[in-house]
């Protein structure tokens, strides 16, 4: 989802899913999170699929906090500083499912898998978003993408 603040088509940006009256605080935590990354997330995307080299649908994100970032990049040298911004882990949706379960695998007791809807594309146009923070994980699709192929064998000789 590529918006414009400068005409501010709010009933585009993360700022009226912020005002959901539903949400949690962490979940807006989650979300505000997410929008400090937003705009370098959108750039990954659109390269990695005007590529061709992956599906839009099949594309996942997995956004983790600074609080987090330890449970997920254990080589990191002891005594280092947090770092001061989010990570952003972008990959096939399967393999992003594959990390999440070798890094955080569920709780034995779980009754179902919290990674489950990596499983299945993204609605069309959608990536999947992770956030993760020290205490929880938020899920989102969050779009839309249009890809435009063009062959040249195919277009017009001027």
């Amino acid at each position: 989802m590529r918006y414009d603040v400068e005409r501010n088509m709010h009933g585009c940006s993360l700022e009226a899913v912020l005002e959901e009256p539903g949400l949690t605080e962490g979940q807006r935590s989650r979300l505000r999170l997410f929008q400090t990354v937003e705009a370098l997330v959108c750039d990954r995307v659109e390269q990695l699929c005007a590529r061709g080299g992956l599906d839009v649908t099949d594309t996942a994100i997995l956004v983790v906090s600074p609080a987090a970032h330890r449970l997920f990049f254990r080589g990191a040298a002891p005594g280092n500083a947090e770092p001061s911004g989010a990570s952003v882990v972008l990959g096939h949706r399967e393999r992003l499912h594959g990390l999440l379960h070798a890094v955080l695998p569920p709780a034995a007791e779980a009754p179902f898998d919290p990674y489950a809807d990596l499983l299945a594309p993204s609605p069309p146009q959608c990536v999947r978003v992770l956030i993760v923070d020290e205490g929880s994980l938020t899920i989102l699709n969050y779009g839309a993408f249009v890809v435009v192929r063009l062959d040249r064998s195919e277009m017009p000789r001027a």
